[in-house]
């Protein structure tokens, strides 16, 4: 199937080449919202993200990193209650 969505992680060489059949049925080619895609620019950001966390973790001390660890559980905790 051509594609040449360039932000998508499945385009190889003008094709989309999704290793499942069944999202390769569903994909809709040269989309940026294809139902099949993976984006790469989406990836980028998340990579960029979670390096500024790290970052941001790195400068803390003790007591503020038990406060975050808190702060994240009681996120989860939330989120599950509510699954």
């Amino acid at each position: 199937m051509d594609c040449y969505n360039r932000f998508c992680l499945w385009n190889a060489f003008g094709s989309c080449c999704h290793e499942s059949e069944e999202e390769m049925k569903k994909a809709t080619p040269n989309q940026l919202d294809c139902p099949s895609s993976l984006r790469v620019d989406f990836e980028k950001q998340l990579i960029n993200l979670i390096n500024e966390c790290i970052n941001l973790l790195e400068h803390r001390n003790m007591k503020e990193l038990m406060e975050v660890k808190k702060f994240i559980e009681a996120q989860r905790s939330k989120e599950n209650a509510t699954c």
